[in-house]
């Protein structure tokens, strides 16, 4: 069958072609008397029992929601084939309030009186609904499906096929499904009143689950309800006696009506009983809320189409408005029979239309047809909704769900059994935000475990500075922290931090830094597990620096003294400056870095430079090599900076590369007033080489953070000695290559860290 096209590609023209006329008043017929079947179910199962006699009148009220629902977001939804009704999960939840407002007849009161409270919180349900949807489309809330857990999601649809599964064993038997009950139930005068549906139902989804087409659900429909009328005239039973019986639905006299409450009949509600059944509207209002979301998500991958999700929220909002002031159930998108309308062929919304039509003229021309539906029909659909469900989430679920998500749809359903929907939905909420809890402080908050020994500072220093610093790395552990930090986490990352404490190595943990860069929030119960870092500090003598800390986390730690005015602990605004406060102070616990570099006289540094470059630092330089650093004054410049000079700006052509004899320089980028620290360079180190090896501008400023001493070398300079001496050159340019080996090395080392 080819895929429905949109309703917009359709020319005016072609709106009353037959190839286009046909498939969508088919659809809209098909689609209209399922529903009008569906609703005479709905009804029987909220009207039964004591409210049984009413029934006719609560078929009618079904059929007017159905008629009003399909009308309005015929108009107003966002997708053309969207088929919206009163529904089953709802009416499975007010056959529960109906059950209750009954079970009040036996201390007060009268049928009537329980009927028209009925109503009312029907009534007051869908209006509520309808509030609520309208209020989440309005505020574009729509995404709100996402918070859900999708095991209680799970539960709560399993649950609801207990609910339809059972209720249609008592709409067929007349018995509350119950353990008391069952011998009553499996009475042979009994069975043979049941047992047909159930066995429909079955059959149903066995073929359904087989066969994936179109019409074969309304061709079962007709074809059980034609072997019913076949068994009848067999039997030699007229329709009356088979409704006197109990095989078909009681004859109503008066036919189908619907009256809205009127403001006299508002004075026989027993809103005491109203507001007894508050949970169940509750429910009602957040299962409308969830199913639609979920259906009109499911809906977008059958379409392969995007649908305005709070397009559809308003459209079921004043859907259900309409609904709820002519006494209706709540309803919302049916996924099931969208998709059916999709399928047969509809492509433009008088599908729609048509099968809202279907129950209006049912509901106002058509009293009596309720009574031909076989009760067996109408509790087998009923069934094997249910059947579907529990199907769905019991059975297939087993082989999809982790095994504990498994059981907690299962302790849902089992709870919705024995106590009540709202309150499996409530235990599946609890349970499900606990096991998160659990789950989530089993997540490393810890993103990477780093050394000073693996992990450095953007500054480059001198080759036998970068040796020593990794020597004596180990008296430095960075953690990279990630994700949102509560009370679990965060004493998880406490108890590492005391084995790291505790562990006997050489040298010991003196600096922590902790970089809380990717650190998205801090629950305040977790500032207890922070504040016993102070402990540690104590004991053992850590300093700990924290670095990347968002404004909010700076006024939590604030507010227990770990940062500012009488806080033991250093922070800085990024893991690169804390970095260097940490190699700093061990440096400066080192007098033999002190100025090692720093010789006033230029052949000296570069003979020192080219005896710490060498690949082998036991080897002594031979004199061949301390005659280079004199030869190649001849094409150096010694110059001098003051802090804040640039030694080179951002796209500057000419091109000359520095060796830092003294002092510090930053390489960094400006945007817009904001400074970017690249990298920090020290005494031995090169900057400017990309524009002379690579002839490129400069991609980056260079600034002196301090006075500073360097050797320049211009291009034009380097050029001349690969003329005039080039074998000097190539020593030169070997030294240069182990200096940026060296820096090398060190990135390497960081990125195999990084990688662990």
């Amino acid at each position: 069958m080819a895929q429905a096209q949109h309703e917009t590609s359709l020319k005016p023209d072609r709106l009353l072609h037959p190839a286009v006329l046909f498939p969508n008043i088919s659809a809209g017929a098909v689609n209209g008397i399922l529903i009008v079947i569906f609703q005479s179910a709905y009804a029987a199962l909220i009207f039964s029992g004591e409210l049984s006699p009413f029934i006719a009148r609560g078929i009618g009220f079904m059929l007017f929601g159905a008629f009003a629902m399909g009308i309005i977001v015929g108009l107003t939804s966002s997708f053309f084939c969207t088929v919206t009704a009163p529904q089953d999960a709802p009416t499975a939840i007010l056959a529960l309030a109906a059950a209750g407002i009954c079970a009040n007849l036996a201390v007060s009161g009268t049928p009537e009186a329980a009927f028209i409270t009925t109503i009312a919180v029907i009534a007051l349900t869908a209006l509520t609904t309808g509030l609520v949807l309208l209020a989440i489309g309005t505020f574009q809330l729509g995404n709100l499906i996402r918070f859900i857990p999708y095991p209680v999601i799970g539960g709560f649809l399993a649950g609801t096929g207990w609910i339809l599964f059972s209720g249609a064993i008592r709409i067929m038997s007349g018995y509350k499904l119950s353990l008391v009950n069952l011998p009553f139930i499996f009475q042979e005068s009994i069975l043979y009143k049941w047992f047909p549906g159930v066995a429909f139902a079955v059959i149903l989804y066995v073929v359904l689950r087989k066969v994936r087409v179109f019409w074969i659900m309304p061709a079962m429909i007709l074809g059980a309800t034609a072997i019913f009328y076949l068994i009848l005239y067999f039997l030699n039973v007229d329709t009356l006696s088979a409704s006197k019986l109990g095989w078909l639905l009681p004859r109503f006299q008066e036919g189908l009506s619907w009256q809205p409450l009127s403001p006299a009949a508002y004075q026989d509600v027993q809103w005491s009983w109203v507001f007894q059944e508050t949970g169940n509207m509750v429910t009602v209002v957040l299962i409308s809320v969830i199913s639609l979301l979920l259906n009109a998500s499911g809906l977008e991958l059958i379409a392969r189409r995007e649908i305005d999700l709070n397009q559809e929220l308003r459209a079921a909002g004043a859907a259900n408005l309409v609904s709820g002031l002519g006494g209706s159930s709540a309803g919302y998108m049916s996924l099931s029979l969208s998709a059916l309308g999709y399928r047969i062929g509809a492509s433009n919304r008088l599908a729609v239309f048509t099968s809202a039509g279907i129950c209006g003229l049912t509901l106002f021309f058509g009293p009596g047809i309720s009574a031909y539906f076989p009760k067996f029909l109408l509790g087998g659909l009923l069934f094997y909704l249910g059947l579907s469900f529990i199907m769905d989430w019991l059975y297939y679920s087993w082989f999809k769900l982790p095994k504990g998500e498994y059981f907690l749809v299962l302790l849902i359903v089992i709870t919705i059994g024995f106590m009540g929907l709202l309150q499996g939905i409530a235990l599946g909420l609890m349970i499900a935000g606990l096991l998160f809890v659990i789950n989530y402080s089993r997540i490393n908050i810890i993103k990477h475990t780093l050394s000073g020994s693996t992990f450095q500072s953007n500054v480059d220093r001198a080759a036998p500075i970068q040796r020593f610093l990794r020597e004596k790395g180990g008296q430095l552990l960075v953690l990279k922290l990630q994700g949102y930090i509560f009370f679990g986490t965060a004493n998880s990352l406490l108890d590492e931090m005391r084995q790291h404490a505790r562990q006997a190595q050489d040298p010991p943990i003196r600096y922590v830094l902790m970089d809380f860069r990717l650190v998205n929030g801090l629950d305040s119960s977790a500032l207890n597990s922070f504040a016993k870092l102070k402990i540690l500090q104590e004991a053992y003598g850590i300093i700990f620096i924290l670095t990347g800390l968002s404004k909010d986390i700076q006024r939590q730690f604030s507010t227990i003294q770990l940062i500012g005015d009488g806080g033991g602990f250093h922070h800085f605004q990024d893991l690169d400056h804390g970095m260097e406060w940490c190699e700093n102070q061990i440096l400066a616990e080192t007098s033999a870095f002190g100025e090692q570099l720093a010789s006033p006289e230029t052949i000296e540094f570069l003979s020192d430079l080219l005896q710490q470059t060498n690949l082998d630092p036991a080897a002594k330089i031979e004199q061949p090599d301390r005659d280079f650093s004199r030869r190649i004054l001849k094409y150096i410049e010694r110059q001098h900076f003051t802090a804040g000079d640039y030694l080179i700006r951002k796209g500057q052509s000419e091109k000359l590369m520095y060796i830092i004899v003294s002092g510090q320089v930053t390489a960094q980028l400006e945007d817009n007033g904001k400074l970017i620290r690249l990298r920090r360079m020290g005494a031995g180190t090169v900057v400017g080489e990309l524009g002379i090896y690579l002839g490129m501008p400069a991609t980056a400023s260079v600034v002196a953070n301090q006075d500073c001493e360097v050797l320049c070398m211009p291009m034009a300079q380097l050029r001349k000695m690969e003329l005039e001496a080039p074998a000097l050159a190539a020593d030169f340019h070997k030294l240069i290559a182990r200096i940026l080996g060296e820096r090398l090395v060190n990135s390497n080392k960081i990125m195999q860290a990084l990688l662990r």
